[in-house]
């Protein structure tokens, strides 16, 4: 790690990797990697299929995708989708749109506090370091994550831990 990502990170531990990366003059791959110990686990990006399909039984979740200038968030339900052409098309509404298969070479389950809040994220990266979009698990009336969702991210990563082992 960098002293300018260390530094960066110091100076504001729970802001958003994009932020973060911004700061550095870094990617927000290289903050997720200087993340402690804990907060990450790291897979191959080849599973995102795998998991954005088991993902579609979690009910209602908060995608987001942030560019810097724009973050768009939807929260809905995943619907699955389907693969054609290398692109993975998501089913359903409001949840829409296609992406690149083979853009993505990291799929990270993530645990850390966004500003204020504790969250759990499963996040997609490409080759550039990009951030493509994050999947965020939803929130009760009182703002806790949503103990089965908590069950389900916790179940998926386990099992493809295994079986990436």
């Amino acid at each position: 790690m960098t002293a300018t990502l260390a530094e960066a990170l110091a100076a504001n531990p729970t802001a958003a990797l994009e932020d973060i990366a911004r700061a550095a003059g870094t990617t927000p791959l290289a903050v997720l990697d200087a993340l402690p110990a804990g907060e990450v686990t790291s897979l191959p990006g080849h599973l995102m299929v795998e998991v954005l399909d088991d993902m579609a039984g979690w009910g209602e979740i908060t995608l987001i995708v942030n560019t810097g200038p724009v973050i768009l968030e939807v929260k809905a339900p995943l619907k699955g989708g389907t693969v054609a052409h290398g692109m993975y098309n998501f089913k359903g509404k409001p949840i829409g749109g296609h992406l690149k298969v083979d853009a993505c070479i990291r799929v990270a389950f993530v645990r850390r506090r966004l500003f204020s809040t504790e969250t759990r994220s499963v996040q997609f990266y490409d080759a550039g370091g990009a951030c493509m979009f994050k999947v965020y698990l939803g929130r009760d009336a009182r703002r806790q994550l949503l103990p089965e969702q908590i069950a389900a991210f916790d179940a998926l990563e386990a099992r493809l831990l295994s079986v990436a082992a």
